[in-house]
């Protein structure tokens, strides 16, 4: 019985430590082709508990995709991919999708133009 109030508590404090990124911002730049990636991820260890990818989808096709080792800061990661062989054009519906390395992910849509 003391192994698994153990195990519970535990879990319960992994648990409340991590949590899924908590919004994306996103802002493409046509003349550029750059689209510009603000994760917002608040961690008191960003060397422990971060955003771990960051993955730009455009339909089911996989755009580009950046992974991470730890967080460049306590709030956000940010990161600026450029879409030179295949810029965006009116219509393109291209997700956004980041993930926490320890629970979570959020994925958010951006219609071009906006």
């Amino acid at each position: 019985m003391g192994k698994k109030i153990f195990f519970a508590l535990l879990l319960s404090s992994f648990i409340l430590n991590a949590h899924p990124p908590k919004s994306i911002d996103l802002s493409y730049d046509a003349v550029k082709m750059e689209l510009a990636v603000k994760v917002w991820h608040k961690s008191g260890n960003p060397e422990s508990h971060f955003i771990d990818k960051i993955t730009v989808l455009l339909g089911d096709e996989s755009l580009a995709e950046k992974t991470y080792s730890k967080q460049q800061s306590g709030e956000y990661q940010e990161e600026i991919f450029v879409f030179n062989a295949k810029p965006l054009k009116k219509g393109d519906l291209v997700k956004v999708r980041a993930s926490c390395n320890k629970f979570g992910k959020k994925t958010v849509t951006l219609e071009w133009p906006k």
